[in-house]
């Protein structure tokens, strides 16, 4: 019987093809020559598609990428590259009316198409000052992270905990803008040492486990009345398992941070979300179920395996013999079902329910999930003593 290629042997793979095809890709054709700003989208023959609108928000997780690359080594300097987009996200993303916030959409031509602010965008536009300050030093990112913060303060947070969703009416309150607030704040508090930013971690993390976790059901619930109350969605209660796992890593972060126990929390999170989420024929992750496992959306998105391996990491801390071979079983699965059939670098997006090909086009905004799971899987090697990669 033919062994499986280790986690080693799976992790090499991914930094190859980031390092020598994805980045490479990413840092050219990937940027608008006029503008300097991010393509949102590559087609499924690696070519720019030039006519669709851009969310101001995948500027912000370009210059993320582009960021923890260079501090992999990934790539040489992208500070040039990593300023000229946050120079156009600052003259053609910036709000209107309030100049520390950011529009939802540009056109074609860079003109403001959505005006609205979103807190899901504000969260990215956070991360990458974040970021950006971790690597360059610039002490203008931690100002305008501090600005951005005061702005969802005084506009969007809301009497009963976290933030309502922008500047429009939504129909539901949602875990998700919250969930990579978490992620920003905790990079921004790793990156400045102030104790600000750990502390509104501490208000998600108190979310999360008051709200957003069912603890009867062992779920990550996704959808909220202003009463953070559960919302139906079509009638049914509609559970991600991809976030499932994304929040298995968060949780984790955050202990290290903190001290405090979530062990409890990220054990039920990955088992539940392995036996509601996955696929059992193919090993892959469901874009939508209800807590019991019934399919709401048998369609699969790529982004999920990169969680699932981020999840596995963690779960190998306490059990590498098993946890271990889980990731790279992840990788690989993600090589063989949305990297292989694309492009020299793209990836494709998603799979419908018999794991066809449905949509063949390769989202910007997806390389912020593989350049993290990237990024994880060295973090763990490295502290396992399995690498000689240079982590951060």
């Amino acid at each position: 019987m033919q062994q499986s290629p280790t986690l080693e042997q799976q992790v090499d793979r991914f930094q190859q093809w980031m390092s020598n095809q994805a980045l490479p890709l990413w840092t050219s054709t990937g940027i608008e020559p006029s503008s300097n700003a991010v393509y949102e989208r590559l087609t499924f023959a690696g070519a720019p598609d030039q006519a669709i609108a851009k969310r101001v928000r995948v500027q912000a997780r370009q210059m993320f990428s582009f960021c923890v690359a260079e501090e992999f080594g990934w790539t040489g300097s992208n500070r040039r590259l990593v300023n000229d987009i946050w120079r156009f996200a600052r003259i053609h993303g910036q709000h209107p009316e309030h100049s520390h916030s950011y529009a939802h959409l540009v056109d074609a031509s860079n003109q403001t198409a959505d005006s609205k602010q979103d807190l899901y965008d504000i969260a990215f536009h956070l991360l990458a000052a974040g970021t950006r300050f971790r690597l360059y030093r610039q002490a203008i990112d931690i100002d305008h992270a501090e600005q951005l913060l005061a702005h969802i303060d005084e506009h969007f947070a809301a009497d009963n905990g976290g933030w309502y969703e922008g500047d429009y009416d939504a129909p539901v309150r949602r875990q998700n803008p919250h969930m990579h607030l978490f992620e920003a704040f905790m990079t921004l508090y790793e990156a400045s040492g102030d104790g600000l930013w750990l502390a509104k971690a501490g208000e998600i993390f108190t979310l999360f486990r008051n709200v957003f976790f069912d603890h009867n059901d062992g779920v990550l619930l996704e959808f909220f009345d202003n009463d953070w109350q559960p919302a139906l969605v079509d009638g049914q209660t509609v559970i991600e398992p991809g976030h499932m796992f994304e929040w298995v890593w968060l949780l984790d972060w955050y202990s290290s941070l903190t001290g405090v126990k979530v062990k409890h929390f990220c054990e039920r999170l990955y088992e539940n979300g392995l036996l509601i989420g996955k696929e059992s024929s193919s090993g892959l992750i469901y874009d939508a179920t209800t807590p019991q496992g019934e399919i709401i959306h048998a369609t699969k998105r790529s982004w999920p395996m990169t969680e699932l391996i981020k999840a596995s990491l963690v779960m190998a801390k306490w059990q590498p013999e098993i946890y271990e071979q889980k990731a790279a079983d992840a990788i690989a699965l993600l090589f063989k079902h949305y990297i292989e059939p694309a492009a020299s670098g793209a990836y494709v997006d998603q799979l419908d329910g018999n794991n066809a090909i449905c949509s063949d086009v390769a989202p910007a905004s997806t390389l912020y999930h593989l350049i993290v799971a990237l990024a994880e899987s060295v973090r763990y090697l490295d502290r396992s003593g399995l690498s000689q990669s240079s982590p951060l």
